[in-house]
């Protein structure tokens, strides 16, 4: 890192840290003896614990969320109704320190930006199975529908230790529903049509007769947005079976299909015959065996194939990635203080490119990686929980690399104040898209080392809770686009930042969450800032209930202080530029009419703001919508 002095420097583990890490260090070990001392009170007083939600995102298994020494959020299925949102990435823009950018308008091309870390670092599963990446790394976040989704758990923690080196970020897990347990069938339809000449569809049904259960959900989007060339389809179908041969076996499959099209207006001139469909079919069997009261034992098998034909600038691109995965993940219960969870995943990824483009392009490559974790769980007293996991991966075209993540949580007594800590190694290879499509093949892994420290204050008997926390990832041969549009190393870069958030629920008809997160993130080999990552980002989520039937919401994401990309003449060099700052507010109503009927309104940039999320690329304006649910 640039600095104006000498900076003093520590090794761990063949990491060099400067002095900011080496306050880590001695922070992370204040923290720990803190907990210690404060622990032998534990016995001396009988304050009511408070009951932290129940999340398996961030350890793999069942945990309250105060136990997983991680930042953790959740988005349930009772609040994807009550804001109204239709796609996964709607409903990601409302977590703490998480930014969506798109190409425009929606069903382009879409990233997340989680704590300033790149969009294919932060990992997507569903049901806890790692779904397939693009070409690119990442995931098609704007066209994932929210249909047969029970709840979203987003960890902002460093988890690449349990899942690879594409969640130094953190991971994005979309659990869907199921009809197990379900004593008679349910079914649902809806509709909603409004601005741009949109209408959604949407179908889903789900029960259980006798060891058998299903889930089946679909949809059918489609809009007329503004430009040239922006026409939009979107046509999603997700469901579940599963059959439970006793107490201790379960088998289940997962399947999926998306199928996208619609025009790319693009930002340059002569793209308005840009145009993209994208079909992905994903089948997921699976196994969950209880070998004994201690041992539990997971088996699943993933496919998926993405097809994508395309033109662009007039030229044919066909686009195949197919994915073979099998993931084995075993619980063993040593102790009702210590547990392991020990596993093994297995992934091979082929893809494939034909072009008609004179600049060539072509591809068939294909890459695999077989890696192995173990994690350990104690809790030597109730309220202090010690986390420590380590994973090593073989990849097939690069040097074995070992990850590692060591956690400490502790809710003191009286006072209820959660602390909690982590420090995380990650290594993650670059994608097939950074090494074959106008790549470049000399690319080395990223690594990253992050930390975070937060507290987290529950106050007027949990109707109020504070929190802060102060995260920071420090990365070696960080991998960013050159002024050609050529992916390269750089030696160093930095992305920290501090989340402050308040949750408050005054009484069971009002509900509101906020936060503000400060993000610096650099690349300290030239001094500049990256790209798309804003300096402050608030959001601000509400819900209130004025009668019994009646449902308002309202959300804000203001956005301050961004740099993006543009290659001004004569020479056509890449340059950092600013772009405007926006605040977008949204607000819907539903009326329950009865337990079968709810109608809703809603709207999107309220204040009819004119902005780009990407510089080039016009964001839609004021949207009105309007819709119906019928469930019996």
């Amino acid at each position: 890192m640039k600095t104006g002095v000498r900076s003093q420097k520590l090794e761990v583990g063949g990491w060099e840290l400067g002095v900011r890490n080496r306050k880590l260090a001695a922070q992370v070990a204040l923290l720990a003896g803190f907990a210690g001392a404060v622990s032998a009170q534990e016995g001396k007083t009988n304050a009511p614990t408070v009951l932290a939600p129940v999340v398996v995102t961030a350890t793999r298994t069942e945990e309250p969320v105060d136990k997983t020494a991680a930042s953790v959020s959740v988005i349930t299925r009772t609040a994807i109704d009550e804001q109204k949102f239709t796609t996964l990435a709607d409903a990601l823009a409302s977590v703490p320190g998480l930014v969506v950018t798109r190409n425009g308008t929606p069903g382009q091309a879409t990233s997340v930006f989680l704590r300033g870390t790149e969009s294919n670092h932060t990992l997507l599963t569903v049901d806890g199975r790692r779904a397939p990446s693009m070409l690119a790394g990442g995931y098609d976040w704007g066209n994932i529908g929210l249909d047969n989704v029970e709840r979203i758990e987003v960890v902002r923690s460093s988890s690449s230790s349990l899942y690879g080196g594409d969640a130094i970020g953190g991971v994005v897990n979309v659990i869907t529903r199921t009809g197990r347990g379900l004593a008679k069938p349910e079914y649902e339809t809806s509709f909603e049509g409004g601005s741009f000449n949109s209408f959604r569809e949407a179908l889903a049904t789900r029960g259980a007769v006798g060891g058998f259960d299903y889930a089946v959900a679909g949809s059918q989007f489609d809009a007329a947005y503004p430009r040239d060339n922006n026409l939009y389809r979107n046509s999603n179908v997700r469901s579940s079976f599963g059959y439970e041969v006793g107490e201790q076996l379960y088998f289940d499959v997962k399947a999926s299909y998306l199928q996208t099209d619609g025009g790319s207006p693009g930002a340059l001139p002569g793209t308005a015959f840009d145009h993209l469909k994208r079909e992905t079919v994903n089948v997921s069997p699976g196994m969950t065996l209880k070998v004994s009261d201690q041992w539990e034992t997971r088996l699943y098998y993933t496919f998926e194939n993405q097809f994508q034909p395309s033109s662009d600038f007039g030229d044919l691109n066909r686009l195949s990635v197919a994915s073979h995965m099998v993931d084995w993940q075993n619980n063993v219960k040593l102790t009702d203080q210590w547990k392991l969870t020990a596993g093994v995943l297995w992934q091979d990824q082929h893809v494939e490119r034909t072009t008609t483009s004179i600049f060539g392009g072509g591809i068939n490559n294909g890459l695999q990686d077989l890696g192995g974790y173990v994690q350990s769980q104690w809790s030597p007293l109730e309220r202090l929980t010690v986390i420590n996991s380590v994973r090593f991966d073989a990849y097939s075209d690069y040097q074995s690399a070992t990850t590692w993540r060591q956690g400490l949580s502790y809710r003191l007594p009286t006072t209820e104040t959660l602390l909690f800590g982590n420090v995380a190694r990650s290594v993650a290879p670059p994608t097939a898209q950074d090494l074959y499509f106008f790549g470049n093949p000399n690319l080395k892994p990223e690594r990253a080392l992050s930390w975070e420290l937060g507290v987290e204050q529950p106050l007027w008997q949990d109707r109020l809770a504070l929190s802060t926390t102060w995260f920071q990832h420090q990365y070696h041969d960080f991998i960013q686009l050159d002024g050609f549009g050529v992916p390269q190393n750089v030696s160093e870069a930095t992305s920290e930042g501090v989340e402050i958030g308040v949750k408050f629920k005054p009484c069971d008809k009002f509900t509101a969450n906020a936060s503000y997160t400060y993000l610096t993130t650099t690349d300290d080999t030239q001094g500049i800032r990256l790209l798309r990552r804003p300096r402050h980002l608030i959001t601000l989520d509400s819900v209130w209930k004025p009668v019994e039937k009646l449902t308002l919401s309202a959300g804000a994401n203001w956005v301050v202080e961004r740099q993006d990309v543009t290659f001004p003449p004569p020479t056509f060099t890449a340059t950092n530029v600013p772009i405007e700052d926006y605040l977008l507010l949204r607000a819907a109503a539903a009326y329950q009419f009865n337990p079968h009927v709810q109608v809703w309104v809603r709207g999107d940039n309220l204040l009819d703001q004119k902005y780009e999320i990407l510089k080039g690329y016009p964001a839609l304006r004021l949207g009105a919508y309007a819709g119906v649910k019928v469930t019996f």
